[in-house]
């Protein structure tokens, strides 16, 4: 038995969300998750659900990847449902790329890989990162992370820092990209709480909103160079806001939609879960969507991606290499 002194730092550790963050950094190194055994009946198994398709991308979007299997929910997985995921993705034959890959194939008018998923991360959370990346390595896959970077600056408990993104950053598996540096709140209006992004403060002219979100990007891609080395060339809306709804001015999507378009390549939101088909080169690069990824077995998985495929639309020109 545990000495009764024991007992409320042991129940910190296990049921608060702030004791198993300490102690997954404290345990991380000795222990590092690692992917779950795939035999050869179920690679067999798996590869029987994969989706097969040529010219788009299915973008998939992860909010969080928890210590324990009691975190999975709306917005987390559990480490070994997102390893599980990730083998069948893997044994799936799917190509991993990142953001910035998809960008570079856009502007050079090339084709993405056959096979392609992004796998993309919200927010620059401690834990998510230290979790996933060691089943990246593993996995022999890469992922794309949309950085808050206020909160990387003043990470706290559970945002990562800036010296720990700028060591995913080099490691060669996480693209870090604009989540923007201090955007991604709500604001209560006079019609009721709308997000930060899309919507005007009181007495704010559209104007001012204009150079509220120039000077908060601006923000967020130095902070983003600095730690990569690199400009930032993708965005995800905060709350997967872009003005089509929860906005209190009509003005705000098209002033939204140029402010992103003059310094981004893609820009990614989350609307419309029902019917997700996959990215493709014919899409508005400003609106992408992504599938946002629940607690589902590895198959189920393949199987909502075999969904988008049928969803999906591609143009034969995003199927050829369209570059003169």
């Amino acid at each position: 038995m545990l000495p009764l002194s024991v007992v409320p730092f042991a129940a910190y550790f296990h049921y608060t969300p702030e004791g198993r963050l300490l102690w997954t950094r404290a345990t991380i190194r000795l222990f590092p998750p690692t992917l779950p055994k795939v035999d050869a009946a179920d690679a067999r198994r798996l590869a029987r659900h994969a989706p097969h398709y040529a010219g788009g991308v299915a973008v998939l979007v992860y909010h969080g990847v928890g210590s324990s299997t009691d975190a999975e929910g709306r917005y987390s997985l559990s480490v070994e449902r997102f390893g599980e995921q990730l083998n069948a993705l893997r044994s799936a034959g799917m190509h991993f790329i990142t953001a910035r890959e998809l960008a570079s194939d856009y502007r050079a008018h090339r084709p993405p890989p056959r096979n392609a998923v992004m796998i993309t991360f919200d927010d620059g959370r401690a834990e998510a990162m230290m979790l996933a990346d060691p089943l990246l390595r593993s996995a022999g896959a890469k992922a794309t992370m949309f950085v808050i970077t206020g909160h990387a600056a003043d990470h706290g408990l559970f945002y990562a820092s800036t010296g720990a993104l700028r060591g995913y950053a080099r490691s060669g598996r996480w693209d870090l990209e604009s989540h923007t540096a201090a955007q991604h709140n709500m604001q209560t209006t006079a019609i009721g709480d709308l997000p930060l992004l899309t919507s005007l403060a009181k007495h704010e002219t559209l104007a001012a909103y204009r150079r509220r979100v120039i000077a908060d990007l601006d923000e967020a891609d130095r902070d983003l160079t600095r730690l990569t080395g690199v400009r930032p060339v993708a965005f995800a809306y905060p709350f997967g806001a872009y003005g089509a709804d929860r906005t209190n001015d009509p003005g705000i999507r098209a002033t939204l939609k140029d402010i992103i378009s003059r310094r981004y390549t893609l820009a990614f939101q989350q609307d419309d879960q029902a019917t997700l088909p996959l990215v493709t080169c014919t899409d508005s690069r400003t609106v992408l969507r992504r599938l946002d990824v629940l607690p589902w077995t590895g198959a189920q998985l393949l199987d909502r991606m075999k969904r988008m495929v049928h969803d999906s639309r591609i143009n034969r020109r995003c199927v050829a290499h369209t570059a003169a």
